[in-house]
């Protein structure tokens, strides 16, 4: 009886959950530093920012100093050697870095902060968000060293890539969120640059983004962008996001192709950085003084508004695209992401033309479009447009985004996009349950020579697959009717033979 009682008792007895245990100590830890690095992250958008308006305005006022830009690169390049830094450093290497959790030395900010300005005082073509990037990148991993951090529950432990991953994420997202007034597209566009990892930590680095945020909205220093007036979404207006995103998708894809391009092609010839800062200087030079491309110096945050506030119905992003890439290209320091909204801006008000709609409402949503398709960030995209040019406008975004998306390369500015990633782990998926080979399709880092000759072989391929068919459908032609004609004369000699004995 009792044994029964039990046995009752035991089935009533509800399963007990164990959930993971909280370090509360890590927990404040975590929060304590993702303050500081909001608050030092946003001091340093505004240095960053004061150092390249000065560095514009010298430029504005003085256009002499065009010619000093073959000579400005040089010293760009002296100043990485005597910092013991990579002269090969872009925010593409640093992002790499960050995903695999190696360490960023602290030099790195004081010199894209320095080289930035550099690159703008004497004209070139550079815009200073991906110089924010690295900057934050530097400053969140360095901040975040004397804290120790691990993981806020006990059962499980990070680990030293981990943190230096994590740390170094908050600062680039605290920098960025700074510089644009965004802290939401902000932290996604990070998340989609480090393929979503540390998502466990959301609420310290969203802490850290409000923190700059609110630092860089109380000075009132940072890239604002002008608002527009957003008109009622109708058939009309799907029609031309549609004619936007497409047209930012193909530019977008140009645009990062060409700079990748640049640099395989001059590391190949010889690694002498300095060799081909002066080509670039002067190639620039040339092309501002002989064709009067003044107005496209710099990082073309003021070209935007203007553009934004005013109608601009012409190609103004082909000189723009043509100074920018010469001078990332061939390796002035510097960023690409004001750049790629000018140009998407300009594009997008080139587009109004065929549809008769507001260039104004076109610039804007051509930044955002050229924006996600250059750097394969649609979720980030997304967010900072609706933060910059208000959340009535996310209807419009939500379509041009997702068409400039689909219709660009999978590889973007900063590797590959969460397309080609999605693809990547079907394939392991498929390889693991199905027996199937597994095959790279990460083509992230094959650069576009690689990429140029793979698609010369495969068309080659074709090419030589289809006549090949051909010839072998030829072949069995000739052969089915050969043996046609021989069946049917068999079968003439056999009627004959019948005939032949039927008359004897």
């Amino acid at each position: 009886m009792q044994t029964q009682d039990q046995a009752a008792a035991t089935r009533k007895r509800k399963p007990t959950v164990k959930y993971p245990r909280i370090d509360w100590y890590q927990a404040s830890k975590h929060m304590a530093f993702a303050i500081i690095c909001g608050l030092v992250c946003g001091l340093g958008s505004i240095v960053l920012c004061l150092c390249v308006q000065w560095a514009h305005n010298m430029f504005v006022n003085h256009h002499w100093l065009i010619w000093t830009l073959p000579a400005m690169g040089v010293l760009e390049v002296l100043l990485y050697q005597w910092w013991k830094l990579p002269v090969d450093t872009t925010t593409e290497s640093v992002i790499n870095k960050i995903r695999t959790g190696k360490p960023i030395t602290i030099v790195l900010a004081p010199a894209i902060i320095l080289a930035t300005a550099m690159s703008i005082f004497s004209g070139g073509s550079v815009g200073k968000e991906a110089g924010a990037l690295q900057m934050g990148g530097s400053i969140g991993y360095n901040v975040g060293k004397p804290f120790h951090l691990r993981n806020v529950f006990y059962e499980r432990e990070d680990g030293e890539m981990f943190a230096n991953r994590y740390t170094a994420a908050t600062g680039m997202a605290a920098a960025f969120s700074a510089l644009f007034f965004s802290p939401l597209g902000s932290l996604m566009f990070i998340y989609e640059l480090l393929h979503f990892q540390c998502l466990r930590y959301v609420v310290s680095m969203l802490v850290a983004c409000f923190v700059a945020y609110y630092v860089a909205r109380l000075s009132g220093i940072g890239d604002i962008i002008a608002k527009v007036t957003i008109p009622q979404i109708d058939w009309k207006i799907v029609g031309f996001c549609i004619i936007i995103g497409v047209a930012c998708a193909l530019g977008g894809t140009i645009f990062s192709f060409l700079v990748h391009l640049l640099h395989e092609i001059s590391q190949r010839i010889t690694k002498q950085y300095w060799i081909w800062t002066i080509i670039g200087g002067c190639a620039v030079t040339a092309l501002v003084v002989s064709c009067g491309w003044w107005k496209f110096s710099g990082t073309g945050g003021e070209l935007l508004n203007q553009t934004i506030m005013e109608p601009n119905v012409s190609w103004d992003f082909v000189p723009k695209m043509i100074l920018s890439v010469l001078c990332l290209g061939l390796w002035f320091k510097g960023g690409e992401i004001m750049v790629s909204l000018c140009m998407g801006g300009l594009l997008g008000a080139a587009c109004a033309a065929m549809t008769g709609c507001s260039p104004m409402f076109g610039a804007a949503l051509g930044a955002m479009c050229f924006f996600a398709a250059f750097d394969r960030c649609p979720l980030g995209s997304f967010l900072m447009g609706c933060e910059i040019f208000g959340w009535a406008m996310a209807p419009m975004l939500a379509i041009g985004i997702f068409v400039a998306f689909m219709f660009s390369y999978p590889v973007g500015m900063y590797g590959a996009g969460i397309q080609l990633l999605i693809t990547k782990d079907w394939i392991k998926v498929r390889s693991t349950f199905l027996g199937v080979e597994q095959q790279d399709v990460a083509v992230s880092n094959k650069g576009p020579i690689a990429m140029i000759d793979e698609l010369a072989t495969g068309v080659d391929e074709v090419m030589h697959t289809r006549s090949d068919a051909a010839v072998r459908k030829l072949e069995s032609e000739v052969e089915a009717a050969q043996a046609a004609r021989a069946e049917a004369t068999q079968q003439h000699k056999k009627h004959e033979q019948h005939q032949s004995q039927t008359q004897k």
